[in-house]
Order: structure tokens, then C-alpha cells, then sequence
């Protein structure tokens, strides 16, 4: 019987945990996380903790729009590389992948016998809606993301919606964990966080708003072209963090914030936040900030049902009031936080161990 260890390979973005995904799956073998999104970052780990974290290579607009252009080319051949690097290394036993690219990848790396499994992570729908080049390209990469979900051993979606508007029947809703990151020493929580890449569906005006006629700082973690256009609108005691990966200094910045803010204008299928999944919400559980939330994404849904936030319409009275109500009740809705947490992860737990028995041929 054999006794070696597995070797799984994981390609996915940021934002969805990505760390504390690897130190669960890392319990059923020896984790390689390739991270690719603003940056580019290799980690490994093995039996839940991380041995291996290296450098952060950022990486520019054009390039990540070049390989948009290039239907994720770029991404396929950066993908094939880490795949044959590691496999001198010995059998790669499982893949899971956050991009059709590599995705594509992997499988082709399947069919040549290189990796034994293979799992297509979609975190994202994105309606073919916008000019006739973007819709064209929505068709494309959707076909392809099919593609790819329907080649895999195996399809996760963060959302059911996802594999509904895609037409994928062989695939498993995956709860993803959320994290926990307690500051060492608690500031005063007086300043409302927003964890992001802005746009104009964010409604930051409304925020930069109700900030200004409270008093209360703002902590702004993320950067889009967008936000420039409106920076000069934001609270004089606004914080701009930019773009930042490490799950740590986000911690130590939303310690000090009562209030996360995730608002979507768009609460229609025409929007792609109403297939996705609310990222930014995992950083805000994992340092104990409620969020006020508009009901587009379908793991929003829970928010309201389980007192960790207020789910509103994207008007700015709901807002505020919201916000406010956050702040007068802030340790009810951190303690309910914390009920969350133990109890979603607890599923979390039982998913991967049941998938993962399955796909690596183990009982554990």
C-alpha cells in the first residue's frame, strides 16, 4: 500500500483565503500554492503550516490585461512550467485550479500523464454584458471556463448560481473557511474598513458620505483607476492602503474598525457579483468586523440569519442606518462573529475531507 505523501498543486487567486484553504488541504498532503492576481506568490505547505513563503511579485495592469487579450496564455504557460517543475519532483497526485487557463493546463498536463487528478475552482460568472468586444470575450472565456469545469475530475463553485449559468451538473458548492486574526493588542474600533478593486457599483460615494457627517476614518485597502477619479470626495482622516496580500496587515488594519463595507449597486444576474462571492467578507470575519452588505451574492444570504451584519438595499438611509446600528451594537454582532466562524468551518472541515477521500483514493 502505498505510503508516500500527496502532492497537491494549487492555482488560484486572492482573496478567497487562499492560506487558510492550503492549511486545510495540506492535513491530505504536501500543498504548493501559486497565488496570481496583483501578485504572483509561491508558498508550500504541509500538515496545516506553512514551510515555504516567497517573494511577492507584483504584477502590472498591462500584463494581466495582456493576458485577458491573450485568453490567459500567459497564465496557461505559467501553469505548465510550475506543473513540470514539480513533477521532477515526483507524481503530482492533485491540481485544483481558479482560472480556465490554468485549468487547461493541468488537464492537458492530466492527459499526458503528468498529474493523476484535477479539480476546476470557478469563484466567478461574468454575464456577457458591456461593448460588443467585451461580450465577445465573455462568450469566449465562458465557453472555455466550461470547458475546462467539464474536463476536470471534479467542478467547485463558490456558488450555485455559477453552475446553474453555466451548465455545469457534475459540480459541489465549497464553502470556504474563514480565517481568524486576532490583534495583539485591541485598538478603539472607530473607523469603517472596504476591502477591494472600487468601482462604481462599490457606491464609495455613499460611504465617503455618512463618514463625513459621523466623523468616523475610513480605512481603504485596494486601488482601481475608478477610485482615483473619486479620492478627492473621501473623509480628510481617510486612510489609502493600496493593494495589499498579506492577511496579517489586513488584520492589524481592520482591528481597528466597528464596520466593513460591501455594498453592490447592480443586485441583478446581469451583474457578476450576483454569481460570485463576497471576498472581502472573509478578511472582515477573520478580524472580528461585521459588514453591511447588499443581497446580491448568494452566501450573503446568510449575513442577516446569522448576526454577523445587516443585508440593505443600495440606498444611502438603509446604509447609515445600518452602520450605525453596527456601531451601537458592536460586541453583539462580534460575538455572533464568532459563533459563525466555529460552525462554518466545522462544514468546511467535512467538505474537503469527504471530497479529497474521494479524489485522492484515502479513508482519511
Amino acid at each position: 500500500m502505498e505510503d508516500r505523501k500527496k502532492n497537491i498543486i494549487m492555482l488560484l487567486g486572492t482573496g478567497i483565503n487562499e492560506r487558510g484553504w492550503a492549511a486545510i488541504i495540506s492535513r491530505y498532503g504536501c500543498v504548493t500554492l501559486l497565488q496570481i492576481g496583483f501578485a504572483k506568490h509561491e508558498e508550500t505547505w504541509e500538515n496545516g503550516q506553512r514551510t515555504y513563503s516567497g517573494p511577492e511579485i507584483r504584477l502590472s495592469h498591462r500584463l494581466r490585461s495582456l493576458d485577458d487579450a491573450l485568453l490567459g496564455a500567459i497564465n496557461f504557460f505559467r501553469a505548465w512550467g510550475l506543473i513540470l517543475r514539480l513533477r521532477r519532483k515526483g507524481p503530482i497526485d492533485l491540481v485544483i485550479t481558479g482560472y480556465y487557463s490554468t485549468g487547461l493546463a493541468a488537464i492537458f498536463a492530466q492527459k499526458l500523464g503528468l498529474v493523476s487528478r484535477t479539480v476546476s475552482f470557478l469563484a466567478d460568472y461574468l454575464p456577457p454584458r458591456g461593448s460588443f468586444l467585451v461580450r465577445t470575450h465573455r462568450r469566449i472565456t465562458g465557453w472555455l471556463v466550461k470547458l475546462a469545469a467539464r474536463w476536470s475530475d471534479e467542478a467547485w463553485v463558490l456558488s450555485s448560481r455559477i453552475s446553474t449559468a453555466l451548465d455545469i451538473p457534475k459540480s459541489f458548492v465549497e464553502p470556504v473557511s474563514v480565517g481568524h486574526y486576532p490583534a495583539k493588542t485591541q485598538p478603539a474600533r472607530v473607523s469603517i474598513g472596504y476591502i477591494g478593486f472600487p468601482s462604481a457599483d462599490h457606491s464609495l460615494e455613499i460611504l465617503f458620505d455618512i463618514a463625513k457627517r459621523h466623523g468616523f476614518p475610513l480605512d481603504i485597502i485596494g486601488a482601481s483607476p475608478y477610485l482615483e477619479t473619486i479620492r478627492h470626495l473621501a473623509p480628510s482622516n481617510t486612510v489609502f492602503h493600496g493593494v495589499i496580500n498579506d492577511e496579517k496587515r489586513i488584520g492589524e488594519i481592520l482591528a481597528r474598525c466597528f464596520c466593513s463595507y460591501a455594498i453592490y449597486r447592480d443586485l441583478s444576474p446581469n451583474s457578476y457579483s450576483y454569481y460570485g462571492f463576497p471576498s472581502k467578507t472573509l478578511y472582515s470575519f477573520a478580524s472580528n468586523v461585521p459588514v453591511v452588505v447588499t443581497a446580491v451574492a448568494e452566501f450573503n444570504q446568510e449575513f442577516g440569519r446569522r448576526g454577523v451584519g445587516r443585508v440593505v438595499p443600495p440606498e444611502p438611509a438603509a446604509i447609515e442606518s445600518a452602520i450605525l446600528d453596527i456601531k451601537q451594537n458592536y460586541d453583539q454582532y462580534s460575538a455572533a462573529i464568532d459563533r459563525f466562524r466555529d460552525e462554518w468551518n466545522q462544514h468546511v472541515e467535512k467538505f474537503h475531507a469527504e471530497r479529497l477521500a474521494k479524489l485522492l483514493n484515502t479513508t482519511s
